[in-house]
């Protein structure tokens, strides 16, 4: 490697550093975005005021650019590091790293959402009191404690959904993991 090899080098590393860290800014702000257009679309239900809709539109269509330029960044460090003879992502090992980070991001999700149910569920007995038949009856109380009940039901079937993905990640990564051809 000459000098002038390594003074290149250098910069462009710093380069797809730098891209890298705005990538995963992106990618948490993608879903604090996400998360306040869900919350601008339940809020919203039946409103027709145009600047309600323009809202919605202009947070739909901030995910589109943003999931966009997440591509091309990703696609831009790509090209860079298989330019300079890195490891090209689709090589098995690669492919099973990104898998395995997938799968660890999917456990950590699936026992963070796994633990609200019985949270929601305390919730919805201390709205309802020790013992519901003593006290009178009130609908939206009732109403709500059903609701939550319902919520903590999906949050159970979406911790299955995710561990199902989880255990054929983890299948599907030890087929290729096995595949492999061992380096010495």
């Amino acid at each position: 490697m000459t000098a002038s090899e390594t003074e290149t080098e250098v910069p462009e590393a710093s380069a797809i550093w730098s891209v890298e860290r705005v990538t995963a800014e992106l990618r948490e702000t993608y879903l604090a975005v996400a998360a306040a257009a869900v919350l601008l679309e339940r809020t919203g239900v039946g409103c027709a005021h145009p600047a309600i809709r323009l809202a919605r539109r202009s947070g739909e269509d901030a995910l589109d650019l943003a999931g966009d330029a997440e591509r091309q960044l990703s696609d831009g460090i790509h090209l860079l590091r298989a330019d300079a003879g890195h490891q090209d992502r689709s090589t098995i090992g690669a492919l099973v790293e990104v898998l395995d980070t997938v799968r660890d991001q999917l456990v950590g999700a699936a026992s963070r959402i796994g633990a609200l149910p019985a949270r929601i569920t305390a919730a919805g007995q201390q709205l309802l009191g020790p013992d519901p038949h003593d006290r009178p009856s009130d609908p939206a109380t009732e109403t709500a404690a059903g609701q939550w009940n319902r919520a903590a039901d999906q949050l159970g079937l979406m911790t299955e959904s995710l561990s199902a993905a989880v255990t054929a990640l983890t299948s599907y990564t030890g087929g290729l993991s096995s595949a492999e051809p061992a380096t010495a």
